[in-house]
């Protein structure tokens, strides 16, 4: 008997052998990205969220006076920044330059201090209506579709320093989208203005902007032709193929969850992550940030997917201070100081809380607690975490001047930048509050 376990111990040492090596993969499979390979409704089982913490905060409901006062604060950057002239707004606090998206974040905040009674309905109209009859005469990147930098004073295309640019630089489609949000609530709320939005979009060539199902961006190359190359990452282009899905524009690629998307434990809280890593797509940042998850929640409704997906980042936001005792809400955010810009994410290119600027450069230094995400994440959800954020951003702001974008993490000083973004989606979020989903509106009856 004992010669029979010699003989088979060769047999034994290939058995432990392959559940050595099965034990080691099985370990290591939890620990590396995982795809997600079908069209899928179980984010909440593979994200370990499905104890449905922490609960939605109730919606609609009465805002309070403290918000009500939050508002109106918001509201005063918008008419800080107006050019009386164009209907611009400015990006930056008395700096004229602007984008789609910030464009998109005033309108969204018209249309939420509209809804909240901060503006009359005539107000809504001057100020909209100018806008889009600047908007319908604007210059386009080779006649095809909006810069992505404009003067607000004179509407020339400008580079990325606001100087005049004949050609443009490009345009973004996520930008453009962002847009596309508000003109469908202006069409179906205020619908005297749906001549005006006509004539803006009329003049735009969408099919530039989609491919294959997919976002495209057109970038002016230095010859002035037009390099195409596929824009948007997980989270933003989800977003973006929404609000361009009322335009009638084949984005299905875009907007499905399943495609490209993997798994990645941060803090201990599994995060859903877009696998095209900036290392093999030309430096293009995978950034997972809250902001696009905020706005699916104040203006889409959050449903089976998205639900899951927001309280997973929530989770990994609140595991980092329970760990290091430094309050997170990540974002994207304009900056006092150069480089004036910063992304701060939950994760980038497989580096949890990864900080950068435009350039692709470490900002670790600068990196903040985003007033915008920590008021979104504290209007949308219940619990302890939630509030945290949301009573630790409250007084960060100037009540004749608008909301600070934020408070650095390092030095615990106001981020004193403020920006359109900031002050539209913080009108949205407490619009969300009082109304419920923005593209709801549609259904309700007429503003008061």
């Amino acid at each position: 008997m004992r010669y029979a376990w010699l003989y088979a111990r060769h047999h034994l040492a290939f058995i432990l052998g392959l559940l050595l090596a099965v034990g080691i993969a099985w370990t290591a499979e939890r620990h590396m990205p995982r795809p997600i390979q079908a069209w899928i409704d179980n984010f909440s089982e593979v994200l370990h969220v499905e104890d449905e913490q922490p609960p939605l905060r109730a919606a609609p409901r009465e805002l309070t006076d403290m918000e009500k006062y939050w508002a109106r604060t918001a509201w005063k950057y918008f008419q800080n920044n107006y050019q009386k002239e164009t209907g611009m707004i400015n990006s930056v606090d008395g700096y004229p330059s602007t984008t789609l998206w910030d464009l998109g974040s005033y309108l969204m905040g018209a249309l939420a201090a509209r809804e909240l009674g901060i503006i009359k309905e005539d107000e809504l109209n001057w100020r909209v209506g100018t806008l889009l009859d600047s908007l319908a005469k604007i210059p386009l990147v080779h006649g095809y579709l909006p810069n992505k930098a404009y003067n607000t004073q004179t509407l020339e295309m400008t580079d990325y320093n606001n100087q005049p640019t004949a050609t443009g630089v490009g345009w973004s489609a996520i930008d453009i989208a962002r847009f596309g949000v508000p003109m469908q609530i202006i069409v179906w709320r205020h619908p005297q203005l749906a001549g005006k939005v006509k004539a803006v979009i009329n003049r735009w060539s969408f099919e530039k902007l989609v491919k294959n199902g997919q976002l495209y961006t057109g970038s002016v190359n230095k010859h002035g032709g037009l390099d195409y190359y596929q824009e948007g990452r997980f989270g933003y282009e989800q977003y973006a193929a929404k609000a361009l899905m009322f335009m009638g524009l084949d984005v299905t690629k875009a907007a499905r969850y399943d495609v490209g998307v993997a798994v990645l434990p941060v803090e201990g809280q599994p995060v859903a992550y877009d696998a095209r890593l900036p290392r093999g797509h030309k430096g293009t940042h995978n950034a997972v940030l809250s902001e696009p998850y905020i706005l699916e929640g104040v203006e889409f409704g959050f449903n089976a997917i998205t639900l899951p997906l927001a309280r997973s980042l929530l989770l990994a936001q609140q595991n980092r201070y329970a760990r290091t005792g430094i309050l997170t809400a990540v974002s994207e955010d304009h900056i006092d100081q150069k480089p004036w810009f910063v992304y701060y994410s939950v994760l980038n290119d497989l580096e949890p809380w990864a900080a950068f600027d435009p350039d692709y450069h470490d900002a670790s230094a600068f990196r903040c607690l985003s007033t915008k995400a920590a008021m979104g994440w504290g209007e949308l959800f219940e619990g302890d975490y939630a509030q945290t954020l949301r009573n630790n951003v409250k007084d960060l702001l100037n009540e004749e001047r608008g909301w600070y974008s934020g408070r650095y993490e390092a030095s615990g000083k106001i981020n004193t930048a403020i920006t359109s973004n900031t002050n539209g989606v913080i009108l949205e979020i407490l619009a969300y509050q009082a109304k419920g989903p923005l593209l709801t509106l549609a259904t309700r009856g007429s503003v008061d």
